[in-house]
């Protein structure tokens, strides 16, 4: 025995594991080349010159933003929007949507601290 032999494999199975790895290294090499890339002119950048579209639905006065003055008297309200600031705090919405906000950093400082 040579002090080159390996004890893992037996004298004929290296040669036959080279030939296997060169024969996968050639089909993969072969499939990679036989990809093509395909090539298209690319189309003409073509610019928009046409004027500007103008809606046509009325007269030419621009609407007016909502302010505090045109606001109307009545608009939707939610239940929550007539609470207090007690009553919302009584509410468990209010308790689930903090917590869903808040306790997953504390989750995270404790696994922290646990963790060295």
């Amino acid at each position: 025995a040579t002090a080159h032999s390996t004890a893992a494999f037996p004298e004929g199975s290296l040669s036959l594991l080279l030939w296997m790895f060169r024969a996968l290294l050639l089909l993969l090499a072969q499939d990679a080349l036989s990809l093509q890339i395909a090539v298209r002119p690319l189309a003409p950048a073509t610019l928009s010159r046409s004027p500007a579209v103008h809606a046509q639905f009325g007269g030419g006065e621009k609407p007016k933003g909502l302010s505090r003055d045109s606001e109307p008297e009545e608009f939707f309200k939610t239940n929550m929007d007539a609470m207090s600031d007690e009553e919302k705090l009584k509410s468990p919405v209010v308790w689930i949507g903090l917590s869903i906000l808040v306790l997953p950093f504390i989750a995270g400082v404790i696994a922290l601290e646990f963790s060295k």
